[in-house]
């Protein structure tokens, strides 16, 4: 009886932790924070289900994750973000309103000048300073971020059946596609010569 009593309550635990990882749709709409108009493709992530979709052309966007969720946004011309997602805080039937600012780059002095001669060109070629590369490490050290990110899986009790559809269902093509996303990202690194940097391509909680 008292073994019963185990296996009835770690069956109940792993349900009550299931109930917990409800898999939703985020309606939304990202919109610029200055003038309020929508923004076009936007490149949205959540980084729980790690799915992801584009913003259509009136800011709107349909997102598979999860009642409390983390979403990253990255358009051109906009600063990233990532937002944290709660259901609970939204009205019923509401739509989730994310706002970006602008990516203002400041660009160094541009001087336009009409052609002299050869000789002054030469001179002006010759004396131009050099432009100032630009940093990309940020962008890397989020990219990476996204790509390293894991969701916890919760406890579960699995029969041969259940693995059986793990293998066909949603998470499981999820998970084969953040492994190629892995390889491919190294893939990169590894043409520009950065193999310091490369990642696992299985991830940690897989080996």
């Amino acid at each position: 009886m008292r073994y019963l009593t185990v296996i009835f309550f770690l069956i109940l635990s792993s349900t009550s932790l299931h109930a917990q990882q409800t898999r939703i749709w985020i309606d939304g709409k990202v919109l610029s924070a200055d003038s309020l108009l929508p923004i076009n493709n936007v490149h949205i992530i959540s980084r729980m289900a790690r799915s992801g979709t584009i913003s259509e052309p009136n800011g709107h966007f349909l997102l598979r994750g999860f009642e409390k969720d983390s979403v990253f946004f990255s358009a051109v011309g906009f600063q990233r973000a990532i937002i944290p997602f709660d259901i609970s805080r939204l009205e019923e039937g509401a739509s989730w309103n994310i706002l970006l600012k602008k990516d203002t780059v400041q660009m160094e002095e541009v001087v336009v000048r009409s052609f002299y001669d050869w000789p002054t060109f030469k001179h002006l070629f010759v004396n131009m300073q050099p432009i100032k590369p630009v940093n990309l490490d940020y962008i890397n050290n989020e990219l990476k971020d996204i790509l390293l990110y894991v969701r916890p899986a919760p406890f579960t009790i699995k029969g041969p059946i259940q693995t059986l559809y793990d293998l066909f269902n949603d998470v499981a093509r999820l998970q084969r596609r953040l492994e190629r996303n892995r390889h491919a990202y190294n893939e990169q690194l590894i043409k520009e010569g950065r193999q310091s940097e490369v990642i696992p391509d299985v991830p940690e909680h897989k080996k």
